[in-house]
C-alpha cells in the first residue's frame, strides 16, 4: 500500500487528475455505447403510425402513466421493456388505432338496438374491409393492406345497375409478381362477391399493379400474360438444355410466341347412310267386290227378301278387287358435335439460340477463342426443336447460330450479383463495436497499465542500475574496474560487482553524458552479449 502511494505521489497531482479523468470518460463511453448497441431498456411498442395515430397513442400511454418515447420521425414509439404488454393492453383497450382494421368484432362492442340500416350496412362494409385487409396481411410478401369496397345500393325496378367495385393498396417487402397480384385480386373477388377484373389494385409506391377493366380488356390482358408465360417457360426449358451441353453462361435463348386471340364455337351433324335403322312398319290390305245384272229394272218386287223377278233370271258380271298398302319407317344415324377453341392456342412459334464457343486459355494467360464442331451444333439444334414442339406445318422457326460472346473475363462467365450489402442500421453497429473496441484499448493501455506498473513496487530494475553507474561513473569520474560476469544464471546477477549503491536514473540528469562511460558499458556489452541480451529481454518484459 506503501509503495502505490508512493507511486501516486510520484506522478504528481496534474497526471493524476489526468488519469483519474480519462477514466471517468472512458467508463461513461462505454456505459453509453453498450446500451445503444443493447438497444438499452426501450423496446418497440407500434411503428409505421400516422402522426395522428402517435398522438392519440401518446395520450393513452400519459393516461397510464407509462414512460415513452418517440423516434424515426414520429412513426414509432418506444417504452420500457419491461411495460411493453400493459402499453399494448392499455392501447387496445380503447379500441384500435385509426389505421388498424376492423374486423367483425365491430359488431361485438356496440349495441345494435336503435341503430338505423345506414349505420348497420356501414358498420357491416367496415367490417368486411377489414377482414379482408386482414386476410391480405396474412401473406408472407405483404406488410399491410388497405381495402375499399364500393357496393351500390341495389333498388327494386331499376333497369341499370351498377357493378361493384374495390380498390386496394398493399405494402410489400418486394415487388410482387403476375401470380401475387392474381391471388390478392381473387381474395377480394371472392369475399366481396365481386368479379376479378373490378379489383384494382396499387402498391404504397404509388405504382398500379391491376386496374379495373371491362371483358374485352380483361380478355387482352389476359392474352398478354398468357404469352409472356409461354415465352418464359420455353425459353427456361430450351436454356436448361442447351446450357446442360455448352456450359452456364456459354447460351442465349429467345423465344416468341404468336397465340391465337379468337374465340370460336363450332357445331356439325354428320348423317351415315349405311346406318340405317328399321323403326316401324304399317301393312294394310282392302278386298272388294262387284256384280253387274243384265236387266237394270228396279222395282219393289225385285227387292223383296228371297223375291226373284223375271228380270234376274238372265245372266249377270261380278268383278273382285283387292288393295294391299304396306308403310316402313327407317331412321338414319347422326352424329351432332359442337367444338369451343379458346383463345391462347399457339399459332406460331419463332425460337433463336446463340451458343458460345469453345475459350481456351493458353500458358501466358491469354485466351483463344475457336468454334465448336458442328455434329454438334447439330444436335443441340435436334434438342431444341424437340423441346419446342416445332411444327412446320404452323410455320415455325428456329435459328441456332456460335457467335462469340462479349465478356469483360471469359474465365468467369456471367458475374452474378451480390446478395451482401450494408444498411444504414448495419453501418451503425459496426461503428459502435469499433468504438467499444477502441475504448477497450484505450482503458487497458492509459489506465489499467499505469496503476498496476505503479503497484508492482518501487525498486529500480537492475539493468537501469547498470546505466546509472556508467552514468555515475561518467559524471564523478570514480570509475570502478567492471568485475567478470558469470557467463550462465540469473541476469540480475550477471551485473558487474561494484559499487552501484549510489545509482541515479538516467532520465534525471541534466545535460550529456561522457562518452567514456558509454564506451565502457559497450565494451561490458561486447564481452558478455550473452548476459547483456537477458538484461534487454528483462527490461523489454518489464516495460
Amino acid at each position: 500500500m506503501n509503495a502505490l502511494l508512493e507511486q501516486f505521489k510520484a506522478f504528481g497531482a496534474g497526471r493524476l487528475t489526468a488519469i483519474f479523468g480519462l477514466a471517468v470518460g472512458v467508463a461513461a463511453a462505454l456505459v453509453y455505447f453498450s446500451s445503444a448497441v443493447g438497444g438499452g431498456s426501450q423496446a418497440l411498442l407500434y411503428s409505421g403510425l400516422d402522426p395522428a395515430e402517435a398522438a392519440s397513442t401518446s395520450q393513452l400511454l400519459d393516461q397510464a402513466n407509462i414512460a415513452y418515447e418517440i423516434r424515426d420521425g414520429g412513426t414509432a414509439i418506444y417504452v420500457d421493456r419491461n411495460q411493453v404488454d400493459e402499453a399494448r393492453v392499455r392501447v387496445a383497450s380503447s379500441g384500435p388505432l385509426s389505421g388498424a382494421s376492423v374486423g367483425y368484432e365491430i359488431f361485438d362492442r356496440q349495441d345494435s338496438f336503435g341503430q338505423t340500416s345506414f349505420v348497420q350496412n356501414i358498420n357491416a362494409k367496415r367490417a368486411l374491409e377489414g377482414e379482408l385487409a386482414r386476410t391480405i396481411e396474412s401473406l408472407a410478401f405483404v406488410n399491410s393492406a388497405r381495402v375499399h369496397l364500393n357496393l351500390p345500393e341495389r333498388r327494386l325496378f331499376t333497369r341499370d345497375q351498377q357493378d361493384p367495385t374495390a380498390a386496394v393498396t398493399v405494402a410489400t417487402s418486394q415487388r410482387v409478381n403476375a401470380e401475387q397480384v392474381r391471388v390478392i385480386r381473387n381474395i377480394v373477388a371472392s369475399g366481396a362477391g365481386l368479379e376479378p377484373g373490378h379489383v384494382s389494385l396499387a402498391d404504397d409506391r404509388g405504382r398500379q399493379l391491376a386496374g379495373t377493366m371491362d371483358a374485352e380488356t380483361a380478355g387482352a390482358a389476359f392474352m398478354d400474360q398468357r404469352r409472356t408465360d409461354v415465352e418464359s417457360e420455353l425459353r427456361q426449358d430450351i436454356l436448361d438444355i442447351v446450357e446442360g451441353v455448352v456450359g452456364a453462361g456459354a447460351a442465349r435463348v429467345q423465344v416468341t410466341a404468336e397465340l391465337n386471340r379468337q374465340s370460336v364455337t363450332q357445331s356439325s351433324e354428320t348423317y351415315d347412310p349405311e346406318g340405317s335403322v328399321l323403326l316401324s312398319r304399317d301393312r294394310s290390305e282392302e278386298l272388294s267386290s262387284d256384280q253387274d245384272g243384265r236387266n237394270n229394272r228396279v222395282s219393289a218386287s225385285e227387292n223383296l227378301p228371297d223375291a226373284e223377278g223375271e228380270g234376274n233370271a238372265g245372266p249377270s258380271n261380278r268383278s273382285s278387287r283387292e288393295v294391299s298398302n304396306e308403310t316402313v319407317n327407317y331412321a338414319l344415324s347422326s352424329t351432332t358435335r359442337t367444338e369451343v377453341i379458346e383463345a391462347g392456342a399457339i399459332d406460331r412459334l419463332s425460337v433463336a439460340v446463340a451458343v458460345d464457343g469453345i475459350v481456351e486459355v493458353q500458358e501466358d494467360g491469354t485466351t483463344v477463342w475457336r468454334e465448336r464442331p458442328q455434329a454438334q451444333i447439330d444436335q443441340i439444334e435436334a434438342l431444341v426443336r424437340s423441346a419446342m414442339g416445332y411444327a412446320e406445318d404452323r410455320g415455325d422457326s428456329l435459328t441456332v447460330r456460335q457467335i462469340e460472346f462479349a465478356r469483360t473475363n471469359p474465365l468467369l462467365g456471367t458475374p452474378a450479383s451480390s446478395g451482401f450489402s450494408f444498411s444504414k442500421n448495419d453501418i451503425m453497429r459496426v461503428a459502435e463495436i469499433a468504438v467499444l473496441f477502441v475504448t477497450a484499448l484505450l482503458i487497458i493501455f492509459l489506465v489499467a497499465r499505469p496503476l498496476v506498473k505503479g503497484a508492482s513496487g518501487t525498486a529500480m530494475p537492475q539493468g537501469l542500475a547498470l546505466a546509472g553507474a556508467g552514468a555515475n561513473a561518467g559524471a564523478v569520474g570514480n570509475t570502478p574496474p567492471p568485475a567478470a560476469l558469470p557467463s550462465q544464471g540469473d541476469p540480475q546477477a550477471a551485473l558487474p560487482a561494484g559499487d552501484f549503491g549510489d545509482s541515479i536514473d538516467i532520465e534525471k540528469i541534466d545535460g550529456q553524458v561522457k562518452a567514456s562511460s558509454l564506451k565502457k558499458v559497450a565494451n561490458i556489452v561486447d564481452s558478455h552479449p550473452e548476459e547483456s541480451v537477458s538484461i534487454l529481454r528483462s527490461w523489454l518484459h518489464e516495460g
